[in-house]
């Protein structure tokens, strides 16, 4: 398993670094001894550390959770318990899938993050706070799993992502689950329930 534990702003320590390897080895002996890899960044923001904490437990399927406290422990140990939380809730889904998943059913995409910025028409960049355009910056990969509604949900909720774009299992077309501002699910399906 690779691990990458990194501070910013911030002095780890070897203690810290070394409790929260211990950490996180016994949650995921506990809950998914078959972690691919997983990352932790603990930052210090302002009277606040902010630790992140992010696993991949299989292809495709990251668990995420972050926590701020004053205590760069307290910090660190609550993100943890979400962590393994959520391991927990979906223990059995996961290890599940993690057992038939057949790559061979998943498709690559382009994952593009785009940065706010004003292209004008001479072609020139410039930032500009009242026209706030989208220009791509960087791509990378990504792969499109065919999974089911529920699961998709659940990838959704593991990973603290707002939007999870998938292959709809049961007629093979793009769909698309998202947190909306409500708090709730919602899911895009362009071909809908015609013909189920």
């Amino acid at each position: 398993m690779k691990t990458h534990i990194v501070g910013k702003n911030f002095d780890l320590g070897e203690s810290l670094r070394a409790h929260i390897e211990e950490a996180l080895k016994r949650v995921l002996s506990k809950s998914f001894d078959h972690a691919i890899t997983y990352h932790v960044t603990v930052e210090k923001n302002h009277d606040l550390i902010h630790t992140a904490i992010e696993i991949h437990v299989g292809q495709g399927i990251v668990v995420f959770a972050d926590e701020n406290n004053e205590d760069s422990y307290t910090s660190v140990d609550r993100a943890i318990h979400k962590i393994e939380n959520n391991l927990r809730r979906y223990k059995e889904r996961l290890k599940a899938h993690h057992t038939n998943h057949d790559l061979s059913k998943e498709e690559k995409g382009m994952q593009y993050i785009l940065h706010s910025s004003y292209r004008n028409l001479e072609g020139s960049d410039e930032t500009h706070e009242d026209h706030k355009q989208p220009s791509v910056i960087a791509e990378t990969t990504a792969y499109v799993p065919t999974i089911s509604v529920s699961e998709a949900v659940m990838r959704l909720d593991l990973s603290g992502n707002h939007a999870l774009l998938f292959r709809n299992k049961s007629h093979g077309e793009l769909n698309m689950v998202y947190l909306r501002k409500d708090g709730n699910i919602g899911w895009i399906d362009p071909k809908g329930n015609k013909g189920h």
